[in-house]
């Protein structure tokens, strides 16, 4: 029962997003439109905030867990911005209303997870100090999200096929190399 509720708030929420920005949706719009009382709400959720955050979660759990290595770091970002472009609404009404550095965070995580899930899965049986591991996905993920947040202000017109190409021929084979370069086992690759 518990999760039908809160999947229904989620539901719910989602709807209400598509017809105002999130600055404008209520808990007693959502508990409303829900058809739960308030002390429901806020059973599983402090603030409509704590919903959003739940959400981010959520969906970077999906991206992440559904694409775990083998198409590389392409399959995770085009599934990402699919995703994106579905819920065009969604996102504009989201990214207009949260602050920049809640967005940063949300596709921050999603592109580390899904770069520390490739390091670990290239380096199986190599030695790459985790910290390095950590770096280079930091730094590369702080590419990616400044370039998911260009195209999302750029109103996502750009097709992510293309982009992702783009991104490709600067990628592609370059965080392989780093990682080799960070190894300490000579014979890797």
């Amino acid at each position: 029962m518990a999760s039908f509720t809160k999947k229904e708030i989620i539901s719910t929420f989602f709807r209400l997003l598509e017809q105002k920005p999130l600055s404008k949706i209520t808990v007693k719009n959502i508990v409303e439109e829900c058809g739960i009382n308030r002390n429901t709400f806020y059973y599983y959720y402090r603030d409509i905030y704590d919903l959003v955050d739940d959400i981010f979660n959520i969906e970077t759990e999906k991206v992440t867990s559904q694409n775990p290595v083998h198409g590389y770091w392409q399959e995770g970002c085009l599934q990402s911005m699919h995703y994106l472009v579905e819920h065009s609404m969604i996102i504009h009404n989201v990214f207009n209303s949260i602050s920049l550095e809640t967005i940063k965070a949300y596709l921050f995580k999603v592109a580390h997870r899904l770069l520390m899930t490739f390091s670990n899965k290239v380096t199986e049986g190599k030695y790459v100090p985790e910290e390095d591991k950590r770096f280079i996905a930091d730094f590369y993920s702080h590419a990616f999200v400044g370039t998911f947040l260009d195209w999302i202000r750029g109103g996502m017109k750009q097709q992510p096929e293309k982009l992702i190409e783009m991104m490709g021929r600067l990628l592609n084979g370059s965080i392989y190399d780093v990682l080799r370069r960070s190894s300490k086992d000579i014979k890797f690759g």
